[in-house]
């Protein structure tokens, strides 16, 4: 049997891989979506990015990253060499050597022994005093501040807004543009998620909510009932919690996403050295295997495809991890949370499972489906076989990018007859190379009719030889 990439590699987009030729290559090699960093890009930047990739495949998604609730530090034109106990002022206003470009009234939050915490740890800052609107510090430890940098204030209640106007404005861009996801960073609460879905109103594109600090942590349940999916973004996340807590509260995020039936994203230091070296070290290897094996949908990169040297050879090295990882998975029917109104899909799924098992023979699982659920709650079973999706528009089709084991085709139709549209998928199938004359399927959906001017619906089960199907 073919090996098939099941988890999803998102990769992060810049000078590294602006590339046609080298994107096309990391295609090739597996990236199933592009990702923009919107805290370090313009609209004319995102234009380009997401022209480039619509102009290369139609079947990788476009995500944009906003800065959200994020703290960076201004622009500098150079760097600021530091040594301990030396005093820093980080100020309020643009006039400021130094200020938090995001947030000008950061001095408000924070109290007198507050840590700040510059570039996931390079520099250590302590609050001496607040006066005037500027926050004065000494250094514990670092030895120069970097231009734009992000800041991290472990256990401070911030105040700033969820979004930016910058955020507003690219949100806007995408919407019109036909991207397909919104990761919001440091997303707290509903009221975070709310913020971004106001702006989105009926708009296609999905959220995607960035966890990476304790109250995110905290209001986990809620926050992956609102959102569509779940960033567990590692490096922030790494100096806003003591960094020992990282491991579990990754394996204890990742299963209550498998539970919810809700992808979810691992991201940050994935393969870091890879910036510079054309080989991972072997701890990153077994990280990327270990999030894996804990169930993750996607894997993230970062540095290593936005302005690293590597970019193709990792996501080599991430496919290769992945499908090695993947024999291992062990299939099993997990509790479900939150999927109260998914009563009968979650029945049917449960029965997929048992029937894949027993019968051992059925080669793919093809699923019909309208709002990608069902592939969705498959994906949770870690089944040893990969699962179709045909959906009914390419954004859709896109979306699934960030599922696991689940391959999606867009499948438009205007079946009534039940017959009649289990001939048609196989026929499709056949013609776009989906399934082989050999395979043994086992085929869901629904199929809604019309009879006698009521709505109505039926649901699809079949175990199905795909050579004798045409025959019948």
């Amino acid at each position: 049997m073919e090996c098939i990439k099941k988890t999803k590699i998102i990769c992060t987009i810049g000078p590294s891989s602006w590339d046609p030729n080298i994107l096309t290559k990391m295609i090739n090699e597996g990236m199933n979506v592009a990702r923009i960093n919107g805290a370090f890009a313009d609209i004319p930047e995102i234009k380009r990015v997401g022209d480039l990739i619509k102009g290369l495949s139609n079947n990788v998604a476009l995500m944009l990253d906003i800065k959200g609730h994020e703290i960076r530090l201004n622009k500098i034109n150079e760097k600021i060499h530091i040594k301990p106990e030396q005093e820093i002022i980080i100020g309020s206003s643009i006039n400021d050597a130094l200020y938090p470009a995001t947030y000008l009234e950061l001095y408000k939050d924070l109290t007198v022994g507050q840590i700040i915490i510059i570039d996931k740890g390079a520099t250590f800052l302590e609050v001496t005093k607040i006066e005037d609107g500027k926050i004065y510090c000494k250094v514990n430890s670092g030895e120069m501040i970097e231009s734009g940098k992000g800041m991290n204030l472990p256990g401070a209640k911030l105040s700033n807004s969820s979004l930016t106007e910058k955020d507003i404005e690219q949100m806007k861009f995408i919407m019109e543009d036909n991207w397909d996801f919104v990761a919001g960073s440091f997303i707290r609460n509903v009221n975070d998620i709310k913020a971004l879905r106001d702006i989105l109103k009926d708009s296609k594109v999905k959220i995607i909510a960035k966890i990476e600090d304790q109250q995110g942590v905290d209001n986990i349940d809620s926050i992956i009932e609102a959102s569509d999916g779940i960033m567990i973004a590692r490096g922030d996340m790494g100096t806003e919690l003591p960094y020992e807590k990282l491991p579990i509260i990754q394996k204890e995020l990742i299963y209550k996403c498998n539970k919810s039936a809700k992808p979810v994203i691992i991201s940050t230091n994935m393969l870091e050295s890879m910036i510079e070296k054309s080989m991972p070290t072997r701890a990153e290897i077994t990280d990327v295997a270990n999030a894996v094996l804990d169930g993750t949908d996607a894997i993230m990169t970062s540095g290593e495809t936005s302005n690293g040297k590597y970019p193709v050879e990792t996501i080599i090295t991430m496919s290769r991890i992945a499908k090695e990882s993947e024999k291992y998975l062990v299939p099993y029917i997990i509790e479900t949370t939150g999927l109260d109104k998914e009563k009968i899909s979650v029945a049917i799924t449960n029965a997929v499972f048992e029937f894949v098992l027993e019968v051992e023979q059925i080669t793919k699982i093809v699923v019909f489906s309208k709002r990608g659920n069902t592939p969705k709650l498959l994906a949770r079973l870690n089944l040893p076989i990969n699962i179709i999706a045909l959906v009914g528009d390419d954004t859709l089709k896109r979306q699934l990018n960030i599922t696991k084991n689940v391959t999606p085709f867009v499948f438009k139709h205007d079946y009534t007859d039940r017959d009649a549209a289990v001939k048609g998928i196989i026929k499709f199938s056949l013609e776009n190379n989906i399934l082989k004359a050999e395979d043994k399927i086992l085929l869901l959906g629904n199929l809604d009719y019309n009879c006698k001017g009521q709505e109505n619906h039926t649901n699809i089960f079949e175990y199905l030889d795909v050579s004798c199907s045409l025959d019948n």
